[in-house]
């Protein structure tokens, strides 16, 4: 029953994660997409959170290893990494994407892959592809190799994906040759929000859920829009839902807080959790979900130290 409030901490958790500066720019996502999700790594590291998290993990010694992966890869994954955007279409990995913009050594990067035993060198363009196998993220369930396909549009701007088209599709889109979202594919507000660091926005989700037994209650939904930041030390996230009905909004509401309600009662099991759960606010106007929750920054940072140390407990005791 935690999972609401562990879902509405998960773009903190993405933030503290060299995945994903500046706002989002939605000419650079194809009109095809019917979600994106953009981490602005710039503003996050000017917030107070990002400066609790970032002592914390230096306390951590993660520091230690982040500037170890800079000596290898010529870049340091959360102060040379400006902006993250990945969109895509369906839950289709093949058809997603990122955008990477960073501060990096274009030529380095570019030997590392070359050493790769399944390189491979494809033109397109003025431009060029390139592709490998990482044999750490093989998916034993999945017959052959998943190949990675990788472009330096511009030298601080870096196209992934493990799809060859969704490459190319994203290279056409950024040469302005093919359609972008700008002209009004995603209209959620969490997209012009003022100040945030992470933003996701999803059209069709009861599509995309379709799958998903784990998100059996976004299979009615229509629409998502998530805007996480910090205002005057104050950390926020901002949820809304559009259900496909004023009643399924009604019965999606009464769920949702009955789970918020239920995870600010484990005062014993998960103190810190309890504590954030029940600055929760959830309201129901036709078929619009709204959470709304704001804490300070540092309530934040306790409850990720309480998340950070079960987790050693229970690595610990894995290796016994």
């Amino acid at each position: 029953m935690r999972n609401i409030m562990l879902m509405l901490m998960a773009s903190v958790l993405l933030t503290a994660a060299p995945v994903l500066g500046g706002p989002l720019m939605q000419n650079r996502v194809s009109s095809s997409a019917n979600w994106v999700a953009h981490a602005d790594y710039e503003q996050f590291n000017k917030t107070l959170l990002g400066k609790l998290i970032r002592e914390e993990l230096a306390n951590r010694g993660v520091e230690q290893k982040l500037e170890d992966f800079a000596v290898v890869f010529s870049f340091h994954p959360l102060d040379d990494v400006r902006n993250v955007t990945i969109y895509g279409n369906g839950e289709e990995q093949e058809k997603a994407v990122a955008l990477i913009e960073a501060t990096c050594d274009k030529n380095k990067l570019v030997s590392l892959v070359r050493m790769n035993p399944e390189y491979e060198k494809i033109e397109y363009g003025a431009l060029v592809v390139h592709s490998w196998v990482d044999e750490k993220k093989q998916d034993p369930n999945k017959s052959g190799v998943e190949k990675m396909y990788g472009c330096f549009f511009k030298d601080d701007l870096v196209i992934l994906s493990s799809g060859l088209d969704a490459v190319k599709e994203a290279i056409d889109v950024l040469n302005g040759t093919s359609p972008n979202a700008a002209n009004g594919v995603f209209t959620q507000a969490s997209l012009s929000a003022e100040g945030p660091f992470f933003q996701v926005a999803a059209n069709s989700v009861g599509q995309i859920a379709e799958q998903q037994q784990q998100t059996a209650m976004l299979k009615q939904t229509d629409k998502l829009s998530l805007a996480v930041g910090e205002d005057i030390g104050k950390f926020y996230i901002d949820l809304n839902l559009t259900a496909e009905s004023e009643e399924i909004a009604q019965s999606l509401s009464q769920i949702l807080g009955g789970m918020i309600a239920f995870t600010a009662l484990q005062d014993q099991e998960q103190p810190e959790l309890a504590k954030l759960a029940k600055k929760v606010q959830l309201t129901c106007t036709q078929n619009l979900i709204q959470i709304h929750f704001d804490t300070d920054s540092q309530g934040v940072v306790a409850f990720l130290k309480e998340q950070w140390e079960k987790k050693q407990k229970k690595d610990d005791a894995s290796t016994k």
